[in-house]
């Protein structure tokens, strides 16, 4: 602030050094709210991994990290002692997944303390309801795009991960891999960092063990999957020879989604895409919706 014919207002540098050291303070700021923005979308608290709050300067103009991103002096002296001795913090990003909206998540929230006791610093946790059969899960396509270098992609099995086809399977493992992480599920021997520091033939068997190892796990996810649907079809064909068979009870809420998106002039794929089904759905609904309107006419 400065004063300016008898009134205080912001202060304007003058002298082209003034200017210049005004440009350079500017720069620093954003430089350091870009880094602070840069932190939280990695770490949603103390990169410590306590679990505590990110702590911040609170006279500080921008949003600004104290304590190099921890929530207390302890915790960012615990950091640095690690890098003196050459260890690191272990990252996890815990995936939660259930099929249906009736379904519930909290059966697989152990997994968070699980991993926290097992040392990991739990970056962020993503849930989803959505069938393991889809590639297209937005929480666990937005997993992948945030992974990081060396940290573990954590989950209660693999079915929750995928139930994919081996080949889609595989390229979903791919994409994880290509970011520099790698999956941590129960149920599937982690030979990784064995491989790692083994060397010669020892190390390439042991890769190729690995590889096996999960290929098996997924494509028995997917068998399973398989499985469930022809036991629920064969349950289907018994029912309706004894005249048992009703039918899955019509979804009202996403009835009447699809028939305001048709009459608003939204396409059948962006309807289908917006309602979370499948086009030959949107089409059965708007045809039923006309058929309808046309009896009252």
């Amino acid at each position: 602030m400065t004063k300016l014919n008898g009134r205080w207002g912001p202060y304007e540098p003058k002298t082209p050094t003034e200017k210049a050291k005004a440009r350079k303070q500017t720069s620093k700021r954003q430089q350091d709210q870009a880094r602070t923005s840069a932190f939280l979308e990695r770490h949603k608290s103390c990169a410590n991994g306590c679990g505590r709050a990110v702590a911040f300067w609170e006279d500080s103009p921008v949003l600004s990290l104290k304590y190099s991103g921890c929530c207390s002096k302890e915790c960012e002296q615990a950091i640095e002692r690690r890098q003196m001795q050459g260890t690191s913090l272990k990252v996890a990003r815990i995936y939660l997944r259930v099929s249906t909206d009736d379904q519930d998540l909290q059966r697989q929230e152990a997994i968070i303390r699980s991993a926290q006791a097992a040392g990991y610093y739990v970056a962020a946790v993503y849930r989803e309801k959505a069938s393991g059969a889809r590639a297209d899960r937005p929480e666990l396509l937005r997993l992948v795009a945030e992974l990081q270098p060396g940290e573990v992609v954590v989950a209660e099995k693999i079915d929750r991960i995928s139930r994919l086809p081996l080949a889609e399977a595989e390229q979903l493992v791919a994409s994880i891999r290509a970011k520099g992480a790698r999956l941590a599920v129960p149920g599937v021997v982690d030979l990784s960092e064995l491989a790692a520091s083994a060397e010669g033939v020892s190390r390439i068997v042991l890769e190729a063990i690995q590889e096996l190892l999960l290929k098996l796990a997924l494509q028995m996810a997917r068998d399973d999957y398989e499985d469930r649907r022809e036991r629920q079809r064969q349950g289907i064909e018994i029912a309706k020879a004894a005249g048992a068979y009703k039918g899955r009870p019509p979804d009202l809420k996403a009835h009447a989604q699809i028939v305001a998106l048709r009459a608003a002039g939204r396409s059948i794929a962006e309807t289908a895409s917006l309602v979370s089904c499948s086009p030959s759905q949107v089409k059965a609904v708007w045809a039923a919706h006309k058929a309808a309107l046309t009896g009252i006419e």
